[in-house]
């Protein structure tokens, strides 16, 4: 079994500082950024995002899903259906999560209590944490894990802040719910693969 790319402290340490972030973002007038954002935008740019937005579901399981028909087809082995099932937990587990911390925290989205915010985007339910940005980061962070290198990481997470993002200028979450989301999960995939790695030949 090879190390973890990412070793415990460092990911301790990258949780910290979001935690901090988290406390520091409450503090800031985030209705009133959320507004300006939406009057800096076009129409294309709504329609860019809601897209971006829209597309959690076809990556954060249609590319884990083709990499594992790819390896079924190229090797003929299990680790095919391990990876597809490590990347569909992690999305699972973190969406679970977010899921039960929206309907405990019960905290009402910012086009809901400013009338300067549109809402742009399908946003039922409550506002923290965002699901969209939890998916995506469980996601990212699996295909990281899987694939250790700079050519996974940098569209993985590119694509994962680009949907957190959206989900901002389209006024169904603040600033504060994003970085809760990519905690969740981030930390769902990452705790998750321990147990792939112990259990599994997945990361051998």
């Amino acid at each position: 079994m090879t190390p973890s790319i990412l070793p415990k402290k460092v990911f301790a340490l990258l949780i910290l500082t979001l935690i901090l972030g988290m406390i520091w973002v409450k503090l800031l007038p985030q209705l009133d950024f959320i507004a300006w954002l939406q009057t800096t935008g076009s129409s294309n740019e709504v329609t860019i995002l809601q897209f971006i937005s829209d597309s959690i579901t076809f990556i954060s399981l249609g590319v884990p899903l083709v990499i594992a028909l790819i390896l079924e087809l190229k090797d003929k082995n299990k680790k095919g259906r391990q990876l597809f099932l490590f990347a569909g937990l992690s999305v699972g587990i973190g969406g679970l999560a977010s899921y039960i911390i929206k309907k405990s925290m019960l905290v009402p989205r910012p086009y809901e209590i400013d009338a300067r915010i549109a809402q742009l985007s399908v946003g039922g339910g409550f506002s923290f944490p965002s699901g969209h940005t939890t998916e995506a980061f469980a996601a990212a962070m699996s295909l990281l894990l899987l694939f250790p290198t700079w050519k996974v990481a940098w569209p993985a997470f590119t694509w994962a802040a680009m949907v957190a993002f959206s989900r901002i200028y389209l006024g169904v979450h603040y600033p504060f719910d994003i970085i809760g989301g990519i905690i969740i999960g981030t930390t769902a995939a990452y705790s998750l693969h321990f147990l792939f790695r112990s259990k599994t030949e997945l990361f051998s």
